[in-house]
Order: C-alpha cells, then structure tokens, then sequence
C-alpha cells in the first residue's frame, strides 16, 4: 500500500530549534521559539593516537523537546514534526592471528511521540526511526600464511571509520483534536559488538568498539490542515 500524505503548509507554525538543551517546556498556539547551542560533533583527524578517527562534542542521547502544544478546532487538524540532526558514527576493528574477524555497528535514532504514542511513520513495534547506522567487519586469514605471526600473534590489521552526516524526517501527527497536546522528541544511541550483543557505546574510541554523537540539530513543528479533510491523512504499510 502506498502513502499519501496531503498537507496543505499555510498554517500556524511553531518552530522550536534545540539542540544540546535537558528538556523545553511550553504551551503555544501558534507562537514562535527557538533555544539553540552550538555544540557539534567533530572527529578526530589526528593519525596515530590511540583515539584517532574519535568523535569529539556533541551531546548525549537525551531529550531534546519536551512541550505541549495547543491544536485549534476542526477536522483534518495535524502535527507535521521535523527533527534535523548532525550524527556522528564511528566503529574501530581490528583482526590478529588469534582474532581473525571482528565486527560491531552504530547507530543513532530518534523517538517522536505525541501523549505518549509514536508518531508516524514510527509504530509501538518500531518506535525509534534509525537516523543513521553503519555495521562493519574485519575478517581476514592472512596471518597463517606469515610464520612471525602466527607463532609469535605480533601482527595486527586496524580498520577505522568515522563520518558526519546532517539528517532529516518528518513524523506525522494527522486527524487531532482541539486541545493540548504532550510532545516529546528524543534520540538514543545503539552499538553492537562482535558478538552481535548491544553494548554500551564507547567514548573512549579505543581498539573494537563502536560509537555515535549527535549534535548540533533542530526541532520544526507545524501546525496544519489536511487537503482532504474526509480521508485526513492515510498512513499505511
């Protein structure tokens, strides 16, 4: 089944940037405000520390809006929600004679409800929506062809990747009622490790381990009327 969303944007826009801030608490109807920070995820192009390829800055997995918002009266009223996010990934692995494969993943997601419950296209089942995600493995059955290492377990293959990538989505609130209405926006951070286990992401960007940053982004919520206000916005699989 297909999606058809039908928004039609002249509306009552609220506008709400965060970025880095513990939580925003507001009540509008259509008014504008921002709180916003400059801290941003940075990697660490240094080569040769035990920390190179590290990310730097950003801000922990956390709350980054937290506001009630009041809807106007009418059918077809709905929430359209857009967090924008710089996210950082990093994975390091590295394979020996006696650890011939080594693998682990990153990943950054973001949560959007409204009164508690997911927002579109985000499900009870699926609630986060995956921003950002890389898996990478090492694997490699060179050192028992080389005699040093294999006997001796000195030798060693190191695979570092780091990126930065600015995101966006937009979630979907259709069909509300007149009144206010709880929102919440949030993102978490997801590793693995060999194993395929979720671990606790690393800050330390040592040997083997994976981790993710956030930072600086955004918060747009605006308030508008569906084209259609009989069939209000479909949302399917």
């Amino acid at each position: 089944m297909q999606q058809y969303l039908k928004l039609l944007l002249p509306g009552i826009i609220l506008a709400l940037a965060m970025v880095a801030s513990p939580f925003a608490s507001a009540q509008s109807s259509g008014n504008f405000t921002a709180n916003i920070t400059t801290t941003q995820c940075t990697i660490n192009t240094t080569p040769g520390l035990p920390n190179s390829g590290g990310l730097q800055g950003g801000s922990p997995n956390h709350t980054i809006l937290d506001s009630y918002i009041k809807t106007s009266s009418g059918s077809g009223t709905t929430l359209l929600i857009r967090p924008s996010l710089v996210t950082g990934l990093f994975n390091n692995t590295q394979i020996t004679g006696a650890m011939e494969s080594s693998a682990n993943s990153a990943a950054v997601k973001v949560f959007v409800t409204l009164d508690g419950n997911p927002v579109a296209p985000a499900t009870s089942a699926s609630p986060g929506i995956i921003y950002d995600q890389r898996f990478q493995q090492l694997s490699s059955n060179v050192f028992d062809s080389i005699t040093g290492c294999s006997a001796n377990n000195n030798c060693n293959i190191d695979l570092i990747d780091s990126t930065l990538a600015a995101h966006s989505f937009d979630f979907v609130a259709p069909n509300l009622s007149q009144g206010m209405h709880h929102v919440q926006v949030q993102w978490d951070f997801v590793c693995t490790d060999n194993t395929g286990t979720t671990v606790a992401c690393s800050t330390a960007y040592t040997t083997n381990t994976a981790g993710a940053c956030a930072g600086p982004g955004s918060i747009t919520v605006t308030q508008t009327k569906a084209f259609n206000q009989s069939s209000g916005v479909t949302v399917g699989p």
